[in-house]
């Protein structure tokens, strides 16, 4: 992760947000006071509808989407996000391993796993502060979950567990869609936040501990090859040129990204130039600079500019030149082409 770390509390967050967006990247950049990329990638104009809310010490967010996404970042400073589908098209991936649905994880919001997202998914996400999360387990009487709350354990929740509290965010959600301004009032944000508490909280005391797990050797590989095909955008080595660089064959790396992202490496290393293209092409719109497509694209290895223009359109529902038009800046932060890190936990 580069550039700053948030530093944002629940409490100093706006209230309550809804808004839809169709772009990966200002999806992730919505979320407030994290610092979470977000690329796309599977075909198709992207949509998603994004609700957030606070409280005095959580964060409650729910995010809707319908691509495939590469997701990876940190929350607010001191905090810890649990993270809960409520449904999803398939499996998702972290770490060269698939994510079977339903999977409930507590984690580090200083140190979230880098993920793969199904194609479509409805994802629940609460980030706590830590301590005082650690007390509200204490009084609880759940001493032991609160030490390992300190020790900052990562705890996966059995799916026995999960259908309670997916029934509970189902039926608060619709509630607040029925009646938003309920927001509004203290005493039901704060009966709101303890049902949430007390219920995430009998969940995890049932929980199992699971020690980081660093990738497996296939991951390691496809994100070799993702290194070496991005490190210099002007130099855009092809899958034969990679293949030869790591001493592997085409077969054997396209499995690696096939149990990685499931994805081919064709696939996912077209997405990540695609998406690099796009940010630079928002990056010189928003600072109204004119700039060629063609040697942008160029850049990122696509010198057959028809080609290219359909595959960009393919890809995201666009032509480049309306990404030009509607172009919106990216923060410095935001750096696709860097390698993920290898200690990702998920799975038990």
């Amino acid at each position: 992760m580069r550039g700053r770390e948030p530093q944002t509390s629940a409490a100093q967050m706006p209230q309550a947000a809804m808004r839809a967006e169709h772009d990966a990247c200002e999806h992730g950049m919505a979320i407030n006071g994290w610092q979470l990329e977000c690329l796309q990638l599977s075909e198709g104009p992207f949509e998603s509808h994004l609700f957030q809310t606070r409280f005095e010490h959580l964060q409650l967010i729910r995010e809707r989407t319908n691509r495939a996404l590469l997701k990876r970042g940190a929350g607010w400073a001191g905090s810890v996000v649990f993270s809960l589908p409520l449904a999803a098209s398939g499996d998702g991936w972290t770490g060269g391993r698939p994510i079977a649905y339903p999977s409930g994880l507590l984690a580090d919001g200083q140190d979230l796993p880098e993920l793969v997202t199904p194609v479509e998914l409805d994802l629940v996400c609460i980030a706590l502060d830590r301590q005082w999360f650690a007390l509200q387990a204490d009084a609880l009487g759940h001493a032991a979950l609160a030490q390992r709350l300190r020790r900052q354990e990562i705890l996966v929740i059995p799916p026995s567990r999960l259908h309670l509290l997916q029934a509970l965010f189902r039926e608060l959600f619709c509630e607040i869609s029925q009646r938003p301004a309920v927001l509004g009032f203290e005493n039901a944000r704060r009966e709101i936040q303890n049902a949430i508490i007390e219920h995430i909280v009998e969940a995890l005391a049932a929980s199992v501990s699971v020690e980081p797990r660093e990738d497996t050797p296939r991951k390691t590989t496809a994100d070799r090859a993702r290194a070496l095909a991005l490190a210099d955008a002007s130099e855009t080595l092809d899958i034969g040129g990679i293949c030869r660089r790591l001493s592997v064959s085409r077969r054997h790396l396209q499995n690696c990204f096939l149990s990685s992202y499931g994805q081919s490496a064709t696939h996912v290393l077209r997405a990540i130039r695609l998406n690099g293209v796009r940010r630079e092409l928002r990056h010189h719109a928003q600072l109204g600079v004119r700039v060629s497509i063609g040697d942008i694209a160029a850049r990122w290895g696509f010198w057959h500019w028809s080609r290219f223009a359909e595959d960009y359109r393919k890809h995201f529902g666009e032509l480049p030149s309306a990404t030009v038009r509607d172009g919106k800046a990216l923060p410095a932060w935001q750096s696709f082409p860097a390698v993920p890190k290898t200690d990702n936990a998920w799975r038990r």
